[in-house]
C-alpha cells in the first residue's frame, strides 16, 4: 500500500513549501537478459553518480526491461529517473546492441574457412553406354575432391584480434553513453524541478495578491484606500496570474523533455518531482587531468585506435596470397567398352592466386587512412575531455558563489524590504506603489534564487559526469601506445 508523508522543501534557501512524497511502490519491471559485464559496467557508472544522493526511491531496477511511465499522481525522484533511463533511453539501448553485435563479430572473426567437397561424374559415352554390373562397376569417371583454403601471414589471428579490440571499444562506448545520457537526464530533471518551484513561487505570489485584494475591498468600503490603489493591486494580481500560467506551461514542457530523455512514454503531466538539491558544502573532486584519460569516451577512442591498428596489420597481411590445397580420389573402371580406364587414382593440388592486376593495395591504403582517422579522433576526444573538466570546474565554482550570495545576502535583504513595506502599508505609512515595488522585487529575487539553485545543481551534476571513470580494468583496455603528438605521414 502506498504511504504518504509531509515535509518542507526549501526555496532558494528561505521559506519551506509543503510537499507530499509517495513512498516507493513495488518494482513494476520484468527483467530482460543482457550480458553480465555490460550490466555491471552500467550499474557501476550509475552508482558513482548517485553516491552523494540520499532520498526515498524505489528499489534498483534491472538494466533493461519494459518502459513504463510512473503511475499517475506518483512522485518521481532523481534516482528513479536515472533507473528508468537505464532501461528505456534509446541511445543506451542502441549502445548495448552495438556491444552485442561486436561480440558476435568476435565469433565471426574466429571462424576459419570451411573445406569444400566436390563430387563429379564425367566421361559418360551415350553410344557405348555405362556397362553392366553394380554402380561402382559402371563405365563412368567419378571424382571426389576436397579443397581447403589456408590463410597465410597470420590473417586469422589478426582478424580475431581486431574484432576483440573493437568489442572492447564497444563496451567502453556503452559506459560513455550511459554517463552522457544519465547526465542529460539529471540536467532535464533539475530544469523541471526549477520550473516546478517557479510555479510554486508565483502561486504564493498570486495567493498573497488575492488576500490583499480581499482586504482592500473591505478597506475601500470603509474609505481607508482609494479606488485607484485597489485597481493597481488588481492589475499586478492579473500580471502575476499570467506569469503563473506561463510558468505552468514551461513546467509541462520541461517534464515532457524529461520523459523524452528518460525514454518513457507520456509527458509526466500527473507526476510531481521531488527536489533533492545538493548542499553548498558538497565536496568537489579536484581537477586531475589524468582522470580525463580514464573517462569511458577516451578509453573507447583509445580502444578504437588499437582496433584500427590491428585492422591495418590485417590489411597489410592481405598482400600475402592465401594457398588452397586439395586432395582428389578418382574412380574410372576398365570394361569391354572402355579399355582406357585408369581404375582408382589419387591427386594432390595446390592453388595460389597470381597478383598480376593488383595485390590488395587499395585495402591496405584504406586501412592506413582509417587508422589515422582513429588517431585524430582519439586526440580530439582526449583534448575535449581535458578542456571540459577545467571548464566545468570553473562553471561550478561560479554557480556555487552565486547561490551562496543569493542565500546569504540577496534573499534576506529582499524579504526584509518586503516585510517592512507590508507592515508600513497596513499601517497607512506608505503608498501602494512602494508596496508593489517591494513585492515585485521579492518575487523576482525568489525566482532568481530558484534559478541559481538549479544552475548550481546542474553544474555539479555536469562536473561529476565529466569525472566519470571507466570500470574496466586498465589491463583489459588495449593501448595503442601512440602519443597525442605522434607525427603523421
Amino acid at each position: 500500500m502506498t504511504k504518504y508523508r509531509q515535509f518542507g522543501a526549501p526555496i532558494g534557501g528561505h521559506g519551506r513549501l509543503p510537499l507530499t512524497v509517495v513512498e516507493p511502490e513495488p518494482d513494476r519491471t520484468v527483467p530482460f537478459p543482457v550480458s553480465s559485464a555490460t550490466a555491471a559496467a552500467i550499474l557501476a557508472v550509475v552508482a558513482g553518480l548517485t553516491a552523494p544522493l540520499a532520498h526515498g526511491a524505489s528499489q534498483p531496477l534491472p538494466p533493461d526491461g519494459p518502459c513504463l511511465p510512473p503511475p499517475p499522481k506518483a512522485t518521481l525522484t532523481l534516482a528513479q529517473a536515472r533507473q528508468d533511463a537505464l532501461r528505456c533511453n534509446r541511445d543506451i539501448i542502441a549502445a548495448r546492441r552495438g556491444e552485442e553485435a561486436s561480440q558476435a563479430d568476435i565469433q565471426i572473426a574466429s571462424q576459419r574457412p570451411n573445406p569444400v567437397l566436390s563430387v563429379g561424374v564425367q566421361n559418360i559415352n551415350p553410344h557405348a553406354g555405362v556397362g553392366s554390373g553394380n554402380l561402382r562397376s559402371k563405365t563412368v569417371d567419378s571424382t571426389f575432391r576436397i579443397d581447403q583454403l589456408i590463410e597465410t601471414a597470420n590473417k586469422g589471428n589478426l582478424r580475431k584480434d581486431a574484432a576483440q579490440k573493437a568489442s572492447v571499444a564497444a563496451g567502453e562506448a556503452v559506459q560513455a553513453v550511459v554517463a552522457q545520457q544519465t547526465g542529460a537526464v539529471e540536467q532535464a530533471f533539475y530544469d523541471a524541478v526549477v520550473s516546478q518551484e517557479r510555479v510554486q513561487v508565483l502561486s504564493e505570489t498570486v495567493a498573497l495578491y488575492t488576500r490583499t485584494q480581499q482586504a482592500n475591498e473591505t478597506r475601500l468600503k470603509a474609505g481607508d484606500v482609494s479606488r485607484a490603489d485597489v485597481t493597481k493591486l488588481q492589475l499586478d494580481n492579473l500580471r502575476a496570474q499570467n506569469d503563473m500560467r506561463q510558468a505552468m506551461a514551461d513546467h509541462m514542457r520541461d517534464k515532457a523533455q524529461l520523459a523524452q530523455a528518460m525514454g518513457v512514454p507520456g509527458t509526466l503531466a500527473d507526476n510531481r518531482l521531488v527536489a533533492d538539491w545538493p548542499s553548498l558544502d558538497e565536496p568537489t573532486p579536484p581537477v586531475d587531468l589524468e582522470i580525463a584519460q580514464r573517462r569511458p569516451d577516451v578509453t573507447a577512442a583509445e580502444a578504437r585506435l588499437a582496433a584500427a591498428a590491428s585492422a591495418r596489420d590485417l590489411a597489410r597481411a592481405g598482400r600475402v596470397p592465401d594457398v588452397t590445397v586439395g586432395a582428389q580420389y578418382e574412380h574410372y573402371p576398365i570394361s569391354e567398352t572402355n579399355t582406357n580406364g585408369s581404375g582408382n587414382s589419387y591427386g594432390v593440388f595446390v592453388s595460389i592466386p597470381l597478383f598480376v592486376r593488383h595485390s590488395n593495395g587499395g585495402e591496405a591504403r584504406r586501412a592506413e587512412v582509417d587508422y589515422y582517422a582513429a588517431l585524430d579522433d582519439r586526440n580530439r576526444v582526449l583534448l575535449e575531455a581535458q578542456n571540459e573538466v577545467e571548464r566545468l570546474r570553473n562553471q561550478l565554482e561560479a554557480a556555487r558563489l552565486s547561490l551562496r550570495q543569493m542565500r546569504e545576502s540577496v534573499v534576506p535583504a529582499a524579504e526584509s524590504v518586503a516585510g517592512s513595506a507590508e507592515f508600513a502599508y497596513t499601517k497607512g505609512a506608505t503608498g501602494v506603489l512602494d508596496l508593489l515595488d517591494a513585492r515585485r522585487a521579492l518575487r523576482q529575487t525568489r525566482l532568481d534564487a530558484t534559478n541559481a539553485q538549479g544552475d548550481y545543481a546542474k553544474a555539479l551534476s555536469a562536473y561529476r559526469t565529466a569525472l566519470q571513470s571507466t570500470t574496466t580494468p586498465v589491463s583489459s583496455i588495449p593501448n595503442s601506445q601512440v602519443r597525442t603528438d605522434a607525427p603523421r605521414p
